[in-house]
């Protein structure tokens, strides 16, 4: 108890030695801020002790378990979202397509593949069409142009 008077007391003479030798401005400012949280720690440093309290932070962790049905959720959410967007997108370039998502198993969420049917081009323009149509999506979603898959369906 003794100990925690003498450090409040040191504490306490440290700040009038720091106000004397402290120029005015705004660096004191901050200083002075910076003390007086020093001076709330010491102060508040053997509370634990005071109280008799032991504040050791324990969990079980055998009691959390994962919400599969969640997770499950939240993958197809997020495929969905892909899925609009890329269609969006392909749609504002003139594309007309279907776009299938595939997701990873293992949490972080990464794309396993995309498949593109594109609708209404001849066979002849399709490697143009398929380059363009990886293009896009590349740059939309910001992944690999390999796990883009693209077909061409002829509907005319």
């Amino acid at each position: 108890m003794s100990a925690w008077i003498m450090s409040i007391v040191g504490v306490i003479c440290l700040g009038i030695l720091l106000e004397i030798v402290l120029p005015a401005g705004q660096t004191a400012k901050y200083v002075k801020g910076a003390f007086s949280l020093l001076v709330v720690f010491v102060i508040a440093a053997p509370l634990p002790a005071i109280f008799n309290k032991d504040y050791k932070f324990s969990y079980d962790d055998s009691v959390f378990e994962v919400d599969e049905e969640y997770v499950n959720s939240t993958y197809a959410i997020f495929a969905e979202g892909i899925q609009e967007r890329s269609e969006t997108t392909l749609k504002a370039h003139g594309y007309e397509a279907s776009v299938t998502v595939k997701l990873g198993e293992t949490a972080p969420i990464k794309l396993k593949s995309i498949e593109v049917t594109v609708v209404n081009f001849k066979e002849e323009v399709g490697e143009a069409v398929s380059a363009d149509v990886k293009r896009i999506l590349r740059e939309t979603l910001k992944c690999n142009e390999n796990i883009i898959n693209v077909y061409i369906k002829n509907s005319v």
